[in-house]
């Protein structure tokens, strides 16, 4: 196979990895990440912010924390609390 056909496929491919990286770092500079990766990382991956509308949140945040007191796990203070929903509303 010529190094030409593999050029785009090569190209493209570094290009995804280099789009992901920034996305990555974008998303760990917003306020909340630590907090919401903290939290939320004790059972599960970090939740994207547009798997839920903004305003589903609260709720979401509010039932996680009922799983983690059940588990035994840390619970948020009523700050990480907030910071974490921030963290998830901002997308």
């Amino acid at each position: 196979m010529s190094i030409l056909l593999l050029f785009p496929v090569l190209f493209f491919a570094g290009c995804d990895k280099q789009g992901a990286a920034e996305r990555d770092a974008r998303q760990q500079a917003k306020p909340g990440y630590q907090v919401a990766k903290t939290f939320c990382s004790q059972c599960h991956e970090l939740p994207l912010g547009y798997q839920h509308p903004p305003d589903a949140w609260p709720y979401v945040v509010s039932r996680m924390e009922g799983h983690m007191e059940a588990a035994h796990k840390r619970i948020p203070s009523a700050a990480e609390h907030d910071a974490i929903i921030g963290y998830l509303q901002s997308k």
